[in-house]
């Protein structure tokens, strides 16, 4: 037995004094504990449901793990695959041709860093296209906004955009 695993009609019967055990009173306690019952097993879903919903996180294994357990229980065919990454095209402005040196000690001297090295911003050196794309077996009957929905509870907040393709 686990701590949140009670049996309500054992300890009614076992709480009751001996001579107040009759079958009205029994009855009557019975009526009154049903709404305790109810309430039992609605804790009990919604804290097997934070249970399973704090034991995945947005790692790619335990999204795969959430989809193949809500969209395809038998086949378990949902993939997740990195998004493609091209190198993107910079735009230059005509200060940035001419050669800057950094001061660094380590930069006196050397041959390598005689020719300009370019400091990019994250903006322009970020992924193009998905982050990510779900890759869903043709088999799996589904509807894609309860799977994005799915995906948007537990992806990581700072991913962008994904894809979902079906083969």
């Amino acid at each position: 037995m686990g701590f949140f695993d009670i049996n309500y009609d054992i300890l009614r019967a076992q709480l009751l004094p001996v001579r107040l055990r009759n079958v009205k009173m029994k009855a009557w306690l019975r009526c009154l504990i049903a709404p305790i019952k109810w309430l039992h097993v609605q804790f009990l879903r919604q804290r097997k449901g934070d249970v399973y919903t704090l034991a995945h996180t947005g790692q790619v294994v335990f999204l795969e793990a959430v989809l193949n357990d809500t969209f395809d229980t038998v086949m378990r065919g949902i993939t997740i695959v990195d998004g493609s990454y091209e190198d993107p095209a910079f735009v230059f402005t005509e200060p940035e041709t001419y050669p800057v040196w950094l001061g660094l000690s380590a930069e006196s001297g050397v041959a390598a860093f005689d020719t300009p090295v370019t400091l990019f911003t994250t903006t322009e050196t970020t992924l193009l296209g998905d982050s990510f794309i779900i890759r869903v077996p043709a088999s799996v009957v589904f509807d894609e906004v309860h799977m994005r929905a799915v995906v948007n509870k537990y992806r990581i907040a700072g991913k962008g955009v994904y894809g979902i393709v079906v083969f």
